[in-house]
């Protein structure tokens, strides 16, 4: 899958902007770069809070937040080098190898980084066309972009599966200090050994699985001896609230809850659980590279193209890609198969 490269690349600096979701799907990426130059220094430019995750894991020797103003030199109408910060000058002009996975239709970032004197310049969209002809059907985020890598001699298989990429993709891995802020709250909660997540939140309405679902799938793990831990972000108000409603009208009682927490010290708190259930999020995709068992539930959006990656993950669709026509029961059936097997390396 990986060709040695006909050249030893020196640096290689990797841009993806984007959100939580989006940025761990470049994860098998990063690993075949890693592979293909094992010498180089990695920079990654992308959202900051995941960039902890890929230190730790492995997956960049260098890492700065997208936001940050020295990247603006990219979408300058016309390069100029004068005003290049120290920063922007090692990760971009300096590189041997360049990959920005944004969209370029005016060219604008291409000639910049031409002028800017970087080496070679792969500049490729994020997604992967709906129409893509090559596969001849829907192509996993992941996948696309690793064919993106291509140019350099790295050329995985058009129908390389999910099982592929994860084989491919070290476990995440928290920083320590995140490690131990994790284990401080489980003692606070008082947590047990089984603990099944539940995230009902997501970044678009259309994506949220019914609360009356998540609260019925917390009934149902209750019962099978788990402890049912509602997570939710400062933009899951909505979800959390209707959630927390569901659960009383079930009687449930006082569920645990972790709030507000910051993506390391989420995916260390992941990695401890016992299972995890979510809709179509980017905390789906955290618990799944973390190598919790997870069980992702689609509606609108193709897990064919979408789903998380990880050892034990399993993507469920709702009948018709309606979210109210699936049942709880399908989703703690899909969940309970995951808890029966033993992740590779356990």
């Amino acid at each position: 899958m990986v060709n040695a490269p006909t050249e030893a690349a020196r640096q290689i600096t990797v841009v993806r902007p984007g959100a939580l979701g989006d940025t761990l799907l470049t994860a098998p990426a990063l690993a075949l770069l890693q592979r293909w130059a094992p010498g180089a220094q990695l920079t990654l430019i992308a959202r900051a809070d995941t960039l902890p995750l890929a230190l730790a894991s492995g997956l960049a020797d260098c890492a700065w937040p997208w936001d940050l103003p020295d990247w603006g030199v990219l979408f300058a109408s016309q390069a100029d080098t004068s005003p290049l910060t120290p920063r922007a000058r090692a990760a971009l002009a300096q590189a041997d190898v360049v990959i920005v996975w944004a969209p370029d239709g005016s060219g604008a970032i291409a000639h910049t980084l031409s002028a800017l004197g970087a080496g070679q310049v792969i500049i490729a969209p994020a997604q992967p066309p709906p129409d893509d002809r090559e596969s001849g059907g829907p192509v996993h985020v992941a996948a696309w972009l690793a064919r993106t890598l291509r140019p350099l001699g790295i050329a995985p298989e058009s129908a390389i599966s999910l099982a592929a990429l994860t084989r491919i993709t070290p476990r995440l891995q928290p920083p320590a200090a995140d490690i131990a802020q994790a284990e401080t709250l489980w003692r606070a909660l008082r947590l047990p050994a089984r603990v099944v997540a539940l995230h009902p939140g997501s970044g678009s309405q259309r994506k949220r699985w019914p609360a009356e679902r998540f609260a019925e799938v917390a009934r149902l793990a209750r019962n099978a001896g788990y402890h049912p831990l509602l997570l939710a972000g400062e933009a899951d108000a909505q979800a959390l609230s209707e959630t927390q409603a569901a659960l009383a009208r079930l009687g449930l009682g006082q569920v645990s809850q972790a709030l507000g927490l910051r993506v390391a010290t989420l995916a260390a708190l992941l990695a401890r659980c016992a299972g995890y259930v979510g809709c179509d999020s980017g905390v789906s995709h955290l618990a799944g590279l973390v190598g919790a068992p997870t069980v992702a539930v689609f509606g609108p959006t193709n897990p064919a193209r979408w789903s998380p990656l990880g050892p034990r993950v399993c993507a469920v669709r709702a009948p018709d890609a309606r979210l109210d026509q699936l049942s709880a029961e399908v989703v703690w059936a899909a969940l309970r198969s995951l808890l029966s097997v033993s992740a590779p390396g356990d």
